[in-house]
């Protein structure tokens, strides 16, 4: 008997486990159309700012294209592969030349910091980049 007793109890962690690693239908990766062209002008120290544009695919690879304002006209092209984090609302660009992480939100992309952490204070909304139509 009690070994019966102790390989339900096995199989139900097994299972509780096992459910664990699953992932919210209703995350953005899920449920949006995430895949696309999104814009904005995000801080920088040496200029008024960053005309940023980063494109997502649904093959999970981007293009990141950054300009920077009243400093010259060179732009900045970087592409790769991101990943998803496990709750499916954030990606990770691979990359150690630009911020990597970015929290989806219907039609927004928000720029984190190098941690992986919601940015707070006075600029915050101009971490905020646009989907375009």
């Amino acid at each position: 008997m009690k070994k019966k007793m102790i390989w339900a109890v096995l199989a139900i962690m097994v299972l509780i486990f096992a459910s664990c690693g699953t992932t919210d239908a209703n995350n953005p990766r899920d449920s949006i159309n995430w895949a696309g062209l999104y814009t904005g002008v995000i801080p920088a120290a040496s200029s008024p700012g960053i005309n940023a544009e980063i494109t997502l695919n649904s093959d999970n690879t981007y293009k990141v294209i950054y300009q920077y304002i009243n400093r010259s006209t060179d732009t900045f092209i970087y592409n790769g592969n991101f990943k998803w984090n496990r709750k499916g609302d954030t990606i990770t660009l691979n990359t150690k030349e630009i911020p990597p992480h970015y929290r989806v939100e219907g039609n927004r992309l928000i720029q984190l910091d190098l941690r992986g952490n919601v940015i707070t204070g006075d600029l915050a909304n101009n971490y905020i980049l646009t989907k375009k139509p």
